[in-house]
């Protein structure tokens, strides 16, 4: 376990200088703020799919070639987050909340930084994400998201 959490700390230690690099916006850089909100749209849809128990359409708002990652599974492409998260939802899994706490974006990518609230199988948690979007067409599609739960008291 302390060598994933390593693993993810110099992850994130080494994506970082590219998130903040030259032409990277913290938050909205168009000024509608279109952005800034289809991001947080993805979040919303991302809760109302798995709440609704649909993992078809949770594994829809990936990449064809994105990437779940958590303590429990690399999951890659559609049918493996799909079938990830099928079992989440199939042991009562439920999303209380998500908050976006920072965003930022460049042409055709982006990443969101937030934490998360889920009731699983009885037991509230705490959690944080990452994820990293690629823009494909009109829509903005996951293509790398890592879930860390937090120490619980």
């Amino acid at each position: 376990m302390k060598r994933r959490i390593i693993v993810a700390a110099v992850c994130v230690m080494a994506w970082t200088p590219l998130l903040v690099a030259p032409g990277w916006s913290d938050g909205p850089t168009d000024p509608s703020g279109h952005t800034d909100q289809a991001l947080r749209r993805v979040a919303e849809e991302w809760k109302a799919a798995y709440n609704a128990k649909d993992a078809a359409g949770v594994a829809s708002l990936y990449a064809a070639d994105g990437y779940y990652v958590s303590a429990h599974v690399v999951a890659h492409g559609r049918r493996e987050i799909q079938a990830y998260f099928q079992r989440g939802i199939d042991a009562g899994g439920h999303i209380d909340s998500i908050q976006i706490l920072s965003s930022g974006h460049s042409s055709d990518l982006a990443y969101t930084v937030g934490t998360y609230e889920a009731t699983n199988a009885g037991q509230k948690v705490r959690g944080r994400n990452v994820v990293v979007l690629r823009k494909v067409g009109q829509k903005w599609l996951m293509v790398a998201h890592e879930t860390v739960v937090a120490d619980q008291p």
